[in-house]
């Protein structure tokens, strides 16, 4: 994108996007419920009967590792009065258990039992299962989608899915998962972390790392990449300049990333920092038009010693002051797009990913900038 005479000035999504219930109902439609969403790192459901629970769009799904050694999404809702089947993780041996009345599934989803049968007048047991849902691995990252039509998981990322493969998160061991909720649009909290343009303002710890004017978005299919080269210059700050001497790549972590935070947005609230020491996930699901929850992981390798403890801890703290400096700048932005007088923003060149990630809301919600 650029913002020259002879370019077309590109324009944020209007206010009414990131505050009106029926977008984000949309949104819940025809953006979350269509996508591939990740929901837990291979190792969680690696063992027979392990199982992970989590809820997309509103959908409570389940993932389990069958007996047979099959992997498998199911809806994590009874069919008799919709309780909610498993929570969180854990394992499972045979079959799932209603906790409410006692309905047993097989962890295929087949309904395998019913208390009190003889009570129901027209039951047919073999007409009743659990619903199934697409589920996939991508470089160690377990992903699920409720449409059969979104397509292939490998390369639903475009030439993002080589990256995330080459990365070896399958190698790495989960911590997590840390979970916090944050005031504003889920597309608020999505546009920060897609553009650099305010690191200067923003960010002085980040702009003392990293070298803002080699800061570069570059928007592929259904993501953007980003590359954050570290400066040659050691920072001011003790703390910064510590992390800056003692960092050093984790084994097999590729080597043209080793000077640098690299971050990717994987459509559509799914967001990856890549950090020689550790890699981390970001995941936002709406609560509400100004409510979002985050589920972070963080992936570290399992052959760390102390000085890479050290380094993890001294990258925890860097990035917490960044998250504090986001959530004042999110929230007082989604105070904006409450005003009566704002309308929509212009884009600069550097906000290229941001224009990228509206042009793919607007494909998939139509309307959304109608008035």
């Amino acid at each position: 994108m650029s913002v020259t005479d002879t370019a077309v000035q590109e324009r944020t999504l209007p206010a009414r996007a990131y505050r009106d219930p029926e977008v984000l109902q949309a949104e819940q439609d025809h953006v979350f419920a269509r996508a591939w969403t990740l929901v837990c790192h291979q190792s969680h459901v690696a063992a027979p009967g392990a199982y992970f629970a989590t809820s997309i769009a509103s959908e409570p799904v389940v993932v389990l590792r069958g007996d047979d050694g099959v992997l498998r999404a199911l809806s994590n809702v009874c069919r008799h009065r919709a309780m909610r089947l498993l929570g969180g993780t854990g394992s499972c041996s045979k079959v799932i258990r209603c906790p409410y009345h006692g309905w047993t599934y097989r962890q295929d989803g087949q309904l395998a039992g019913v208390p009190e049968a003889r009570g129901f007048v027209d039951l047919d047991r073999e007409e009743v299962r659990l619903p199934q849902f697409a589920v996939g691995v991508l470089g160690g990252l377990v992903f699920v989608s409720l449409d059969p039509e979104a397509g292939p998981l490998e390369t639903y990322f475009g030439e993002l899915g080589e990256r995330i493969c080459a990365l070896g998160i399958d190698r790495l061991v989960p911590l997590g998962p840390y979970e916090a909720t944050y005031r504003g649009n889920w597309k608020n909290i999505a546009d920060n972390f897609l553009e650099g343009y305010h690191i200067p303002v923003g960010h002085p710890g980040l702009l003392r790392l990293l070298d803002y004017k080699r800061y570069l978005a570059t928007p592929g299919t259904r993501h953007t990449w980003i590359d954050g080269p570290f400066r040659a210059k050691p920072s001011r700050n003790w703390l910064e300049r510590t992390y800056q001497r003692l960092v050093r790549p984790m084994p097999g972590f590729p080597g043209e990333l080793k000077s640098a935070w690299t971050y990717a947005h994987m459509w559509p609230s799914t967001m990856l920092d890549v950090y020689p020491d550790q890699i981390d996930t970001w995941q936002l699901s709406p609560l509400g038009v100004d409510r979002t929850r985050t589920t972070g992981w963080i992936f570290a390798s399992p052959d760390e010693g102390v000085r890479d403890r050290v380094v993890r801890r001294l990258n925890r703290h860097i990035n917490r002051l960044v998250m504090r400096e986001d959530d004042v700048l999110t929230s007082a932005v989604q105070d904006g797009l409450e005003s009566r007088t704002y309308e929509r923003g212009l884009l600069n060149r550097n906000e290229n990913a941001i224009a990228h990630f509206h042009g793919m809301l607007r494909e998939a919600v139509p309307g959304i900038d109608d008035p």
